[in-house]
C-alpha cells in the first residue's frame, strides 16, 4: 500500500510539472556509448547492454526485453546483458545504459550525459554529437531545468 501511494505521488508530481509548462523534451540515439540520465518526468531509454536504474522507491517502471543477469543495488538493479526498453516515470529517475544501438526520449526536468557516437537534441533544436573520446572528461552535459 505503501508503494502504491509512493507511486500515485511521483506520477502526481509529474503531471504538476508537466502542466506547469516547464516540461524539456530530450531526444537522442546512438550506435554505441553511453548515455546517463537523472531528472524528474517521464524517460524511455532503449539499448543492448547494461542497463542500470536507481531510486526504484520512486518510480513507475515497465520493462520490455531480456536480460541474462540482474544484480540489486540499493534502491535499484543493475542488468547485464541487456536487451530492449525501460520507461520510467516519476521522481529523482537515475537511468543509466552502456552498449550499442542506444536511444533515448526524455520529457520534464533534470541532467543527461551522452558519450560515444552518436547525437542529441534538447527542445527540438540542433541535434549535437556525443564526444567519441572514453575519457573521465569527455562528456557532452545537457541541463534542462527553467
Amino acid at each position: 500500500m505503501r508503494r502504491l501511494a509512493l507511486v500515485a505521488a511521483a506520477l502526481l508530481a509529474t503531471l504538476a510539472l508537466a502542466a506547469s509548462g516547464q516540461a524539456h523534451h530530450l531526444k537522442g540515439q546512438g550506435s554505441q556509448g553511453w548515455i546517463r540520465y537523472w531528472g524528474n518526468g517521464t524517460v524511455h531509454l532503449s539499448g543492448r547492454g547494461t542497463l542500470t536504474l536507481k531510486n526504484l522507491s520512486n518510480l513507475q517502471v515497465e520493462m520490455k526485453g531480456e536480460w541474462k543477469s540482474e544484480r540489486k543495488i540499493a534502491d535499484g538493479a543493475v542488468y547485464t546483458g541487456f536487451s530492449g526498453s525501460v520507461t520510467a516515470v516519476g521522481l529523482g529517475a537515475h537511468v543509466e545504459i552502456r552498449g550499442w544501438d542506444l536511444a533515448i526520449e526524455a520529457k520534464g526536468q533534470g541532467k543527461a550525459w551522452f558519450q560515444g557516437m552518436g547525437s542529441v537534441s534538447l527542445d527540438g533544436g540542433a541535434e549535437q554529437p556525443w564526444p567519441v573520446e572514453q575519457t573521465a572528461h569527455a562528456w557532452l552535459k545537457l541541463r534542462f531545468r527553467r
